[in-house]
């Protein structure tokens, strides 16, 4: 039994223990919470002591144990546990309650215990912590800062996110530098990197150095062991510091610590194993700023680890500006005076973040005198000595002289230049600054290798142009600065050379470098006996050389003329032995510049562009020439013995911009092939006339660009400075055999071939060659186009050869079956390792890639353009993963590539006429593993009618980085994104970056997206959370935008949407909707969102429900059938009141979101059923007084309506509260359109707005600037609060007393344009006539129906209103009543008021009542036109105060055909008219006073009429009658010309005629009748010009009547002089046959006209008359063009009695233009002699008949020049032999072609 027991009861224990415990968590329940709640308060007290203690430490930068931080987040999750227990109470009889109550608070309480017994155990030894030691503290949850606000700049976050993911790839080493000139920022870029890693826990230790220009080791040791150790390094020697830190670094890294190690300003190369760190161990990173980018290289190679050069460049101009303005104080920037200078300031700091803030430091407090002259200090480059003490370290550490002078040599060229480095070739060649170099491809080798240095020193720039540097401007002010210093120092002057000082001119100056803009005449006080370099660019040929200009330039080497118009050419006789570089370069060259061939020591010689047409035999002469340039000489001919005597010839450049190649002769041919035997470099074109190349040797050519059959092409600005080794071949393979170019394959890198004949490349190969796969591998671009017979491009090994080849197209080959061909059977492999481009065009043959290779690698193609190819149904191949339900049809599938074709850097994908393609990708895809093309960045398919899967099912490896997708024209797709949700199992892994859609004439598309199986909101967020912009255009069958589905995901950032679904008409479709939703059909749901609409969308339902999204604009266009826009719904109680802004209705009880916050423009065109634009439950809206509160629409800015005719008013009263920005509204064309707003929903309902605190204090349209009425044939007042229909007097007061008038539109205008309103008889009503201190321009035209402008009431003298009909104009009444005037219906007030036009209104007879005027204080133009019926302008409505002050700013004052005015104002009283300048009045034959009473006005000089201006005389005062009118009238030959000439002002007193666009002066036939030329005695100027679409019908100018002297009635004079008139300019009068005509009646005379300018007169045969031509005495410039009539200009009269003398002499004539005149023969074919002694310029173009300028003889001493077709020709003879010399010498060409 004792046996027993004692087995048993072990047993029996064991059993009860567990029992015991179990029980003891039900009966003890209470206990054990009660034990809780005393250790919860102890923990508590623990903890908040550790956290003391740690604060502690963290303030004093002390070590704080590993365990703390993760101890005290167990300790947070404990007690979160703990406070989740409820305490035992009224419970007591729920057991299952109480025993886990109970079980839950033991366990809890041991997990106390532990947390309190594992804090006793942490041991704080309170260590010194390292500085580089990253705080473990548990990181705040405000969102980690990338860097100081004020130096984050835009124009930089693409840098700092690249530099910031290279640091965060973390599983290997990395060496980022951050490169930049100084002052740039990298330093600043840096902090910002280090504290974003240092915010973001990327690294267990950031150590940051500063290295400096000089590098003291030792103390970068100590920093490095400061940084990570905490303490110093107590070894000595170099050397044992560095293993010391070695063994640091390794103990790290045994631990799997990150570090990042900076080293700040580095100079030179550092020698990592000095700092224990050669090579970069894995996980660490090296971050690096300096301003020289090999010193980076090197220092990664050392690293050994990739590296990643991030560049800093200078800040883009906005921000510079606001960072300029942040440092002076914003406010500042609002002073007019100093915002120009500041921005004037930044520009001259060249965007350089340094700069900038060292001069807005000095700036900050100073006047503005200050920053004038600091601007003025700037622009003369005179530079801050801080920013010059920058630039200057720079370039001390320049190693080399070369490298200095060619940096030097970049200051020559003027701000912001792109610096050609070929430029600076010659330049270093002819002032022999290159050492050890003997020919010019050297000297480019070295210029080139200086300029790269420079470049990664940062002390040149990159240029948008191929083959350019760019100079930072501080930097060549720099430049400048120092190279103006010394005894020899250098003039640079590119800025006003009006201003440049004569003392800048030092006779001891090096090298001399101007921009001659605006230089008449060149210091000829001055020699340079020690000028090396003289640049001159841009002078005309006014510029004027002193004699002996080059006499005393004894060391000159180097002559540079750039646009030139008429550069003086050295001579051997008075230059410079030294001279070896001639550079003129787009300068004209129509002159004799032979005596270049007398410069026997140059070797450097460019005529670039410069349009010579010969190359005389004198340029042979040049034995010792090296390098000649022809480029861009068009048409060029050589004369034999020129290339052949040019020995020493390395370079011949020949290339033609336009297709007119030099034209070779057949001696030519012959020297260029002797010549191609030493050339180094050659550029030529074998094309036209030219023929193919034959016996050419291309052996020594190194550098070379050559075409046969075709021209090199035109070049770009960006690529016109660019030299690639190139061969354009147009030929047969026979041809290009024998012209042995094949011999340049191995040099050439640019090959561009079309080659009947030839079968594959291998075959156009030299014989000779042993190796073929190497005779490509220098090539980097391959165009291979029209090669009727290629069946393959090339074999497997010339492929594997292509090592360098970067850009592949192939073209129209219309038997080509495969790029590469292979005779292995499938074992080779294909690898283009440096294509990134490759063009498939028009291939119908092409069946693939390769025949053989199973692996073709593209590792860095960017770019695949895929167009014309019939044979494939897809482009990529199915994955061996891909599910096995795919179609049975997948054996047909015939993909572009195969299974193993490597693309992994693709960016851009271009399909376009695929006829068979199906698919893109396989459809039927489980994993994103399964795609490819997983960086695809834009996405464009045209013409593939047969592709319906645009996507695979599972597209979102694609949207990682996709942002653009461009769909069109193909007809069987029918959704977008057809997403398999079961497919999608990765999602988490992507985010998109799509941004931007555009499909077009899609015809089965429905919808853009769809959404199979499972969906999740994640998912979709992920997948469009980036789309911003969507256009649709043409797709016939369009349904979805966004499902209900897609639109719970958010898509907030959608911007833009465009629709245009037009299609037939005949075709219908029950729906189109841009949301779907399942209970109603829309245009837009009510929980979904269009940004825009546009296009003839039919069968619409009747409304349009946005959803709340950035949007910023909304156009809606051509959906026929939307009756309402915007549908506000209110409560689903109708008896409620619906507040806008707290609904709750269908949102589960939170609040609505707010329809288009953002929404800032609003488009609303050919809305043909639209009735509202918003329809909401007015009576029962309530508006909160907060004007804080947003409301929906609240940004809501401009909204324009056109075309849509069914709508009546656009606003009720209260959508102006909800509306606080609006500033534009635009009505146009709306037919139906009565009232802009109305109340008439409200009054049709009989109910009142219902306001929380009476709305009227609410003002509406606060900000309205501009309204605009235009073609609104029904709208009958602006404002609906016009019409009173009440009888009730009690209620026409109230409404006038509680404000109705506070929402009329038309008070808060600034600016109001109405046109074409004939219903509209009212503008403003009486209502609001007191509340217009807003407006500020009124137009007003074409209201057939406007009687008054300002409504008005008669008030009796007991303050109540006459009986009148309170109406608006319309011809409902209602009975007569009398009102109180209330406050706001008092006096017209127009204070701000400053333009008002009025035009076309036949009914209106007045603008304002007398009582108005005293508020026109800010009125400037005041204009009246076409009101037939207007009496006077201003209305007498009583005793008038004084008037004098009225009009006071009254600028221009414009009446014009108005038949009835009497006057201006017909009362007694004077007004004084002080600020008035202009007055236009005619056409107002009733007015015999302008003003009963006198008017004075100062300012008024001239009065002016239909014909143009007249001296004053009288004045405004003028009083006429019936009588002096009638004796006025028969002067006027004309009889509509009292029409024109306002009485009193007539021809007598006319000073100026200026007749612009379609002036009614146009229309008259004659402007000058017969019987008015005495009265012309004032006319000084005569100016008449039809604009561009005008008509005109004057057919004279200047009447001379035909007949006998009885007739005309001047018997007594025959000759008519026009004393005063100086200048005649007519332009476009295509009806004009004779400007003036005289005979043997009437000679006119013009002794002092100066300027006559006649263009495109198309009918005039001539200019002036012999007879006359001698009063031209005065006559300085005569311009005459486009007149296809004109033979002669001057015509002879051979019966006019007075005949002019044998010689005609124009004394004063010094510049004639002839330009496009077909028809003419010659200025004069008289012959007389005629004489110009101070002519100068002379200008002949296309004039192709001109045979002889006079038949006698021209004399003109000052022409030096001919402007003509070709160019400036150098006057040698007289126009007469010049003009027969040009014809017989450019090839039988008619002058002027």
């Amino acid at each position: 039994m004792e046996l027993v027991s004692a087995i048993i009861s072990p047993i029996v224990e064991s059993l009860i223990a567990p029992v015991k415990k179990q029980l003891g968590y039900l009966f003890s329940s209470t206990n054990h919470v009660r034990n809780m709640n005393t250790k919860i308060k102890l923990l508590d007290d623990t903890s908040r002591d550790v956290k003391k203690h740690m604060e502690t430490n963290n303030r004093s930068n002390l070590e704080i144990p590993t365990h703390v931080t993760g101890w005290l987040e167990e300790v947070e999750k404990t007690k979160e546990k703990a406070q989740s227990i409820p305490s035992i109470g009224s419970g007591c009889c729920n057991l299952k309650m109480r025993y886990l109550v109970g079980k839950k608070a033991f366990k809890t309480t041991e997990e106390m215990e532990s947390l309190i017994d594992e804090n006793s155990k942490i041991i704080w030894t309170n260590a010194q912590r390292p500085l580089g030691k990253v705080n473990s503290e548990i990181a705040s949850s405000s969102a980690p800062s990338d860097g100081d606000a004020q130096n984050h700049f835009k124009s930089r976050e693409k840098s700092f996110k690249n530099a910031l993911e290279s640091l965060q790839q973390d599983h290997k080493s990395k060496v980022i530098a951050l490169c930049g000139m100084g002052g740039v920022g990298k330093t600043t870029m840096m902090e910002q990197l280090k504290k974003a890693a240092e915010d973001k826990k990327m690294f267990d230790y950031v150590v940051k150095v500063v290295i400096g220009q000089q590098i003291n080791m030792l103390s970068i040791q100590q920093d490095v062991a400061v940084y990570m150790m905490g303490q110093s390094l107590i070894e000595l020697s170099k050397e044992a510091r560095a293993d010391r830190l070695r063994i640091t670094f390794g103990n790290l890294l045994e631990g799997r610590r990150k570090v990042l190690l900076i080293l700040d300003d580095v100079w030179e190369t550092i020698d990592l194993k000095d700092i224990g760190l050669s090579p970069l161990p894995n996980g660490f990173k090296l971050l690096l700023t300096s301003r020289n980018e090999n010193i980076c290289k090197q220092i990664a190679v050392e690293a050994n680890s990739e590296s990643t050069l991030v560049r800093v460049d200078v800040m883009e101009e906005p921000e510079a500006c606001s960072f300029f303005w942040q440092i002076i104080g914003v406010s500042k920037q609002y002073d007019k005076d100093l915002k120009q200078i500041g921005s004037e300031i930044v520009r001259r700091c060249g965007f350089l973040p340094l700069a900038i803030k060292l001069i807005a430091k000095t700036l900050q407090f100073q006047e503005v005198f200050v920053w004038r002259d600091t601007f003025q200090r700037l622009k003369k480059k005179n530079l801050d000595e801080n920013v010059q003490e920058v630039i200057k370290i720079s370039y001390d550490y320049i190693k080399t002289e070369e490298e200095k002078v060619i940096f030097l040599l970049c200051g020559l060229f003027p701000d912001d230049f792109n610096i050609p480095i070929e430029e600076l070739t010659r330049y270093a060649w002819g002032l022999q600054l290159l050492s050890e170099v003997s020919t010019l491809g050297e000297a480019r080798d070295r210029t080139k290798m200086c300029v790269q240095n420079l470049r990664n020193a940062n002390l040149l720039m990159d240029s948008d142009c191929i083959g350019c540097v760019k100079m930072h401007d501080l930097v060549l002010a720099f430049v400048i600065n120092t190279v103006s210093k010394g005894h020899h120092p250098w003039i640079i002057n590119h800025g006003d050379i009006s201003k440049w000082s004569r003392a800048e001119v030092r006779e001891s100056c090096k090298r001399l470098s101007i921009t001659c803009t605006g230089m008449s005449e060149f210091p000829g006080d001055s020699k340079y006996p020690n000028l090396s370099l003289l640049r001159l660019m841009d002078g005309d040929k006014s510029l004027k050389f002193p004699e002996g200009f080059y006499e005393k330039m004894e060391n000159l080497e180097v002559v540079a003329y750039e646009k030139m118009q008429y550069p003086l050419l050295p001579r051997s006789l008075e230059c410079s032995t030294k001279l070896q570089t001639l550079i003129l370069h787009q300068c004209l060259l129509m002159f004799d510049f032979s005596v270049i061939g007398e410069l026997m020591n140059l070797e450097v010689l460019s005529f670039a562009h410069c349009g010579i047409r010969k190359l005389p035999s004198t340029i042979g002469n040049l034995k010792k020439l090296k390098l000649l340039d022809l480029t861009g000489c068009v048409n060029l001919r050589i004369d034999d013995g020129v290339l052949l005597n040019l020995v020493k010839l390395e370079e011949l450049y020949m290339r033609v911009d336009d297709r007119k190649a030099i034209r070779f002769t057949d001696s030519n041919r012959v020297e260029l092939a002797e010549l191609s035997n030493h050339l180094s470099a050659l550029e030529v074109e074998f094309f036209d006339n030219n023929g193919t190349p034959k016996n050419m040797l291309f052996t020594e050519l190194k550098r070379f660009r050559i075409s046969m059959g075709c021209g090199l092409g035109d070049n770009t600005h960006k690529n016109m400075h660019s030299f690639e080794n190139t061969l354009r071949l147009v030929t047969n393979k026979d041809e290009l055999l024998e012209s042995t170019m094949n011999e340049l394959f191995e040099k050439t890198e640019v090959l561009y071939l079309e080659v009947d004949g030839m079968n594959d490349l291998e075959e156009v190969l030299m014989e000779s060659v042993h190796l073929p796969q190497q005779a490509f591998n220098n090539l980097r671009v391959l165009d291979v186009f029209k090669c009727e017979n290629l069946r393959y491009l090339f074999t497997v090994p010339i492929a594997n050869g292509l090592v360098k080849l970067e850009r592949l197209t192939v073209s129209e080959c219309s038997v080509l079956e495969v790029l590469a061909h292979g005779e292995n059977g499938g074992a080779e492999k294909i690898k283009f390792q440096g294509l990134k481009f490759l063009g498939l065009d028009r291939l119908p043959k092409l069946i693939g890639l390769c025949n053989t290779a199973n692996v073709i690698e593209l590792p860095q193609l960017v770019e695949l353009e895929l167009d014309g190819l019939p044979n494939f149904n897809s482009i990529y191949p199915k994955k061996t993963s891909a599910t096995s339900s795919m179609s049975s049809n997948d054996s047909a599938i015939q993909p572009l590539f195969n299974k193993q074709v490597l693309i992994p850097k693709l960016e851009k994908l271009r399909i376009w006429r695929m006829d068979k393609l199906k698919e893109i990708w396989p459809y039927q895809v489980i994993s994103s593993k399964d795609v490819d093309a997983c960086v695809l960045r834009k996405i464009e398919v045209r013409g593939c009618d047969n592709l319906v899967n645009l996507f695979p099912t599972n597209p979102m490896s694609l949207l990682g980085c996709l942002e653009v997708l461009d769909v069109s024209n193909c007809g069987n797709i029918e959704v977008l994104f057809n997403i398999d949700m079961s497919c999608v199992g990765e999602i988490e892994e992507h985010s998109s970056n799509l941004r931007q859609i555009e499909v077009s004439n899609l015809e089965k598309l429905r919808e853009l997206w769809r959404m199979k199986g499972e969906s999740s909101s994640d998912i979709l967020i992920r997948t469009f959370q980036a789309v911003e912009s969507i256009e649709i255009e043409e797709c016939k069958r369009f349904v979805n935008v966004f499902t209900p589905t897609v639109t719970n995901s958010d898509v907030k950032t959608v911007m833009n949407v465009s629709i245009d679904g037009r299609r037939p008409s005949e075709e219908t479709r029950s729906n189109i909707e841009l949301v779907q939703n399942s209970q109603e059909i829309n245009v837009i749901s009510k929980e979904e969102i269009i940004s825009e609409v546009d296009g003839n969308i039919p069968d619409v339902e009747s409304s349009i429900h946005p959803k709340p999204f950035n949007v910023n604009h909304l156009q809606v266009l051509g959906c026929k059938d939307v009756e309402v826009v915007f549908e506000i719904e209110s409560s689903s109680n109708s008896n409620s009141t619906t507040d806008f802004t707290t609904s709750l209705h269908k949102y589960n009880h939170q609040p609505p979101p707010l329809l288009l916050p953002h929404l800032k423009s609003l488009y609303l065109i050919n809305m043909e059923r639209m009735s509202d634009v918003w329809k909401c439950n007015w009576k029962k809206l309530v508006i909160h007084q907060n004007q804080s509160q947003s409301y929906s629409f609240h940004n809501l800015t401009i909204i324009h309506m056109e075309k849509c005719h069914t709508i009546k008013y656009l606003f009720s009263p209260v959508m102006g509260k909800l509306l606080p920005n609006l500033k534009d509204v635009w009505i146009h064309e709306c037919d139906g359109i009565e009232e802009v707003v109305s109340n008439r929903d409200i009054n049709d309902e009989n109910e009142e707005i219902i306001s929380s605190t009476h709305t009227n204090t609410i003002s509406s349209f606060p900000l309205l600037d501009s309204l605009y009425l235009f073609n609104l044939p029904s709208l009958k007042s602006i404002d609906g609060g016009t019409t009173i229909t009440t009888t009730s007097i009690h209620d026409q007061f109230q409404c006038s007393q509680v404000g109705v008038a506070s929402w009329f539109l038309c008070q808060y205008s600034k600016h109001i344009h109405i046109w074409n309103c004939p219903a509209l008889s009212r503008v403003f009503p009486s209502n609001v006539v007191g509340q217009l201190n807003k407006l500020e321009v009124l137009s007003i035209s074409d209201c057939k129906s406007m009687v008054e402008i300002f409504e008005s009431k008669e008030i009796n003298k007991d303050g109540v209103d006459s009986t009148t009909n309170v109406g608006d104009g319309s011809d409902d009444t209602c009975t007569a009543i009398t009102i109180p005037r209330s406050a706001n219906m008092t006096l017209l007030q127009l204070s701000n008021l400053t333009i008002l036009r009025i035009y076309d209104c036949e009914v209106l007879e007045y603008i304002f009542t007398s009582s108005t005027l005293e508020s026109l204080k800010q009125l400037k133009e005041l204009m009246v036109v076409k009101c037939k019926a207007m009496k006077v302008i201003v209305k007498e409505d009583g005793d008038l105060p004084e008037l004098k002050g009225f009009f006071r700013r009254l600028k221009s004052l414009t009446l014009v055909d108005l038949p009835d005015l009497k006057g201006f104002f017909l009362g007694k009283n004077e007004f004084r008219w002080k600020a008035l300048e202009k007055v236009k009045i005619y056409g107002c034959p009733q007015m015999m006073n302008f003003t009963s009473g006198h008017s004075m006005t100062p300012k008024l000089n001239y009065i002016h009429t239909a014909y143009g201006k007249h001296s004053l005389e009288c004045g405004l005062n003028f009083h006429l009658t019936n009588a002096t009118q009638e004796t006025q009238l028969p002067m006027c030959s004309i009889p509509d010309m009292i029409m024109l000439v306002q009485f009193p002002w007539s021809f007598s007193n006319l000073v100026e005629v200026d007749a612009q666009g379609s002036d009614k002066l146009l229309k008259s036939h004659i402007i000058f009748p017969c019987k008015e030329l005495l009265n012309l005695k004032n006319l000084e100027k005569l100016s008449i010009i039809t604009s561009k679409y005008g008509e005109s019908k004057i057919e004279e100018v200047f009447e001379v009547a035909e007949g006998t002297n009885e007739d005309v009635d001047i018997e007594t004079q025959s000759v008519v002089v026009f004393e005063k008139l100086k200048e005649v300019t007519l332009g476009r009068l295509n009806n004009l046959k004779h400007m003036w005509k005289s005979n043997r009646w009437i000679v006119l005379n013009f002794p002092n006209l100066t300027k006559v300018s006649i263009e495109s007169c198309k009918l005039l045969g001539h200019v002036f008359s012999s007879c006359m031509v001698g009063s031209l005495l005065q006559l300085q410039e005569l311009q005459i063009s486009n007149c296809e009539s004109m033979d002669v200009i001057v015509k002879q009269v051979e019966d006019s009695k007075t005949r002019p003398t044998t010689k005609v002499v124009f004394p004063c004539l010094k510049s004639i233009t002839l330009e496009m005149l077909p028809n003419l023969k010659g200025f004069c074919l008289g012959k007389e002699a005629f004489e110009w002694p101070i002519l100068d310029t002379l200008e002949i173009k296309d004039c192709p008949k001109i045979t002889v300028f006079t038949n006698g003889q021209s004399t003109t001493p000052k022409l030096k020049l001919i402007d003509t077709t070709f160019g400036l020709c150098h006057a040698t003879e007289d126009p007469n032999s010049f003009i027969k010399t040009k014809q017989e010498e450019v090839y039988g060409v008619s002058f002027g072609y």
